[in-house]
């Protein structure tokens, strides 16, 4: 079965990271990719608004934040019906290797992780996979 390349063109991507200079390091890098349409939010509730607003093809997220954490984002994600693109996958940034969380992340289903920082090959290896499959 041949994937299709990926059109990072058309792609929707929103990355949600409370760290400011993390969230532009991360748009950097899929800009440098190709990526063009990118929304940013800070934090999990203003990325639920902006998923609501956009309806991404693939959300960058990170796990650690306030008041609404990565993990509380998916699971309303995923329960958002068709309001936000519940099935949008999602990629977690994190520098967690505990357990407890990726079972967590796994149970809420996220698509996949990177750690931080991300580095460019790991970050488009990562969405190429995501989105080269549909």
């Amino acid at each position: 079965m041949d994937k299709q390349p990926v059109d990072y063109g058309v792609s929707r991507i929103l990355v949600i990271e409370d760290q400011p200079f993390v969230r532009r390091t991360i748009v950097q890098i899929l800009t440098q990719i190709g990526f063009t349409a990118i929304a940013e939010a800070d934090n999990g509730e203003t990325g639920m608004q902006e998923c609501i607003r956009t309806k991404p093809d693939l959300i960058v997220c990170d796990i650690d934040m306030k008041p609404v954490s990565g993990l509380q984002f998916l699971a309303q994600l995923r329960a958002s019906g068709d309001a936000a693109n519940p099935n949008a996958p999602v990629v977690f940034l994190t520098n967690h290797t505990e357990s407890e969380i990726v079972k967590q992340a796994m149970a809420l289903g996220v698509n996949g992780f990177v750690v931080k920082p991300p580095s460019l090959a790991a970050l488009k290896e990562r969405v190429d996979r995501l989105l080269g499959g549909r």
